[in-house]
């Protein structure tokens, strides 16, 4: 989410990641859950990969969302302060602001790819038992946290540690380049472990 695109640039990076990341990651988290609702696992690519439709969609339109939201945050906040960066605390809250708006689109079409992966139905089949106003948005509270916290993972830690290193350490970290890789990594494990538990309530 770069305040340098514009919001259409935004989307179509993130709908293009999102799938990326679905086609490699789909069998961890096919294995994810199981393990989380305490199912057999299996190494059959037809039961890993069963639910990589919906999942495509699902991340494809999340991360598109997440990266649209994101950055049209960044530029209302910015505004005409004449700043170029936003503070931490505005950092986070776009980001988790972007991740709770798209779970709205996300949590359904995760309750759809779950039930196919436990059930072994179809995408058309599996949404029809699940298109309904007592089911549609079940999960959706533990998606919203879960969406907001991971959003803020990558969108928010990374640039706010970057900042951060390259004040602190400006021999080390003398170009911005060399601050991205640490800087991702804190934020990826800031994703993961604050998010786990809200997505298990979610899987189960």
């Amino acid at each position: 989410m770069s305040t340098k695109l514009n919001e259409l640039e935004n989307a179509t990076v993130g709908m293009t990641v999102g799938v990326i990341e679905v086609l490699c990651l789909q069998s961890f988290n096919y294995w994810k859950n199981m393990l989380q609702q305490g199912q057999p696992l299996s190494m059959d690519p037809r039961k890993l990969y069963r639910g990589v439709g919906a999942n495509c969609v699902n991340m494809g339109s999340c991360t598109m969302i997440q990266f649209a939201i994101g950055g049209s945050l960044k530029k209302v906040v910015l505004g005409d302060s004449g700043r170029t960066q936003l503070k931490p605390q505005e950092e986070m809250a776009c980001g988790i602001a972007a991740g709770v708006v798209s779970a709205l689109a996300g949590s359904p079409l995760e309750l759809v790819m779950i039930q196919q992966q436990r059930k072994g139905t179809g995408f058309l089949a599996t949404a029809g038992t699940v298109a309904n106003p007592s089911t549609i948005m079940r999960g959706f509270t533990g998606a919203a946290i879960r969406e907001g916290l991971w959003t803020c993972g990558y969108f928010s830690i990374p640039p706010i540690v970057r900042r951060n290193l390259r004040e602190h350490f400006p021999e080390k970290f003398d170009t911005d380049n060399k601050a991205r890789v640490p800087a991702a990594l804190l934020g990826g494990l800031f994703a993961c472990y604050l998010t786990h538990p809200a997505d298990t309530i979610k899987t189960c």
